[in-house]
């Protein structure tokens, strides 16, 4: 007879396909969030759980041989607080064509699989299972289950956070898009979720949508670290000159539309001749995108050379976004697409009101006392947003904006949220 010692394990394990690396550095960048929110929601608790973060980048095969670990160790920006473990395991991919991906797929599953259950078989089993963002690691979750379930015979609850904004037609990549493997593989996880934890309404009712039978689910906001992003007062807050500033933070990728807000801030500088406008554009997921924003911004004669009113900031650490909000008057986004952007809860945060086009889950997000939404694609709409946020300077209460946002997202809240749901399921 086959006997199977359980080792007690008082943690959660998250499966997340996204995560910060020396090739992806923002890629899940709040999902780390996230993650040190949970933990600090354990500090001082008499029972506290513990969170494991189990990350699997691929890379080419060819690439991990030449360069080895130093190209796939985790950023800075994944840095988890005392509490949680990081478990990385880097795994290659063996080139295009349909033998490759067969290849590269069969050997992902394989391989993750292996960890999984080698890190159970050393550590015990989990509380229960978090994924979050299932890209690859979709594939192995159901084989994982049935494997905890056969060798130890306990059932695991799993938890789905998506932060993909694939539910929809919009984008290039969404779901319908998508082939037939790829489907099945996330149907099959769907079909194993005891409870859904979507950053807005909007993902939940999309991704049952698509995915088919509705869950049990609980609403997990976007976490905002509130000792950055926060209000600022007095001398400190003070604008330093009458520009009035718009700001935009983001990846500049193709559905944020940054070519079309351009057009609609050129638009809007016809209007008001005689203002100091600007607009400060951070970020760039790549020099292209960066590149391609930049050539828009001449041909709309938006960055002469003695006096520009576009200013391109580059890519910027935490703080520094968070200080450029502080200064700015108005966030704009004007996005195709999205789920719950963390760039807007964060300026809420800022007590910055915020101008975006009413996608996905934003419209849960803003409201008239902190912003203004247009309909995705109209850039006259924009304009006119636009305008009004100017005449109404000086009008939206900032602190109000900011002590709102705060008690929605930050890491007490979020933290909190997570906490409450995992101790009703384990």
């Amino acid at each position: 007879m086959y006997f199977c010692y359980m080792r007690n394990n008082k943690s959660v394990l998250w499966l997340t396909g996204w995560y910060p690396s020396s090739a992806h550095p923002d890629a899940g960048n709040f999902i780390v969030r996230h993650a040190n929110a949970f933990v600090q929601s354990q500090v001082n608790r008499e029972q506290s759980l513990g969170l494991v973060v189990a990350h699997f980048p691929v890379y080419s095969f060819w690439r991990m041989l030449k360069y080895g670990k130093t190209m796939v160790k985790p950023k800075p920006e994944g840095q988890l607080m005392a509490g949680a473990e990081l478990l990385w395991s880097p795994v290659p991919q063996f080139g295009g064509g349909i033998l490759g991906r067969w290849v590269s797929y069969q050997y992902y599953k394989w391989r993750v699989g292996r960890v999984l259950r080698q890190w159970v078989v050393d550590n015990g089993l989990p509380l229960g299972v978090h994924v979050h963002a299932a890209d690859k690691v979709m594939r192995v979750v159901p084989g994982f289950l049935d494997y905890c379930l056969a060798t130890f015979g306990k059932r695991l609850p799993l938890w789905y956070t998506e932060h993909w904004a694939i539910f929809n037609e919009v984008v290039f990549d969404g779901f319908g898009k998508r082939n037939a493997v790829f489907k099945g593989d996330m149907i099959k996880l769907w079909g194993r979720v005891d409870v859904a934890a979507p950053v807005s309404l909007h993902s939940h009712a999309q991704m049952q949508r698509y995915l088919g039978g509705a869950k049990p689910f609980v609403l997990f906001p976007n976490v905002v670290d509130t000792g950055v992003f926060r209000k600022i007062s007095g001398l400190e807050g003070t604008k330093v000159n009458e520009v009035f500033t718009f700001l935009h933070v983001s990846s500049l990728e193709p559905r944020k539309n940054v070519a079309g807000m351009l057009r609609a801030f050129a638009q809007l500088k016809l209007q008001f001749p005689g203002d100091a406008l600007e607009l400060r554009v951070v970020g760039g997921g790549s020099e292209r995108f960066l590149s391609e924003a930049r050539t828009v911004a001449v041909a709309l004669g938006l960055l002469h050379v003695e006096n520009p009113s576009i200013r391109f900031m580059g890519n910027l650490n935490s703080e520094a976004v968070a200080l450029e909000m502080q200064k700015a008057d108005v966030l704009v986004l004007f996005s195709e697409m999205e789920n719950a952007p963390c760039v807007i809860s964060e300026a809420l945060c800022c007590g910055l009101p915020v101008i975006s086009s009413a996608v996905a889950g934003i419209p849960e997000m803003l409201n008239i006392e902190n912003g203004l939404m247009v309909d995705f694609g109209d850039e006259k709409g924009l304009v006119v947003a636009m305008a009004k946020a100017i005449e109404a300077n000086g009008t939206w209460d900032r602190e109000k904006i900011a002590d709102a946002a705060q008690r929605i997202y930050g890491i007490d809240a979020v933290g909190g949220i997570l906490n409450e749901s995992y101790r009703n399921l384990m």
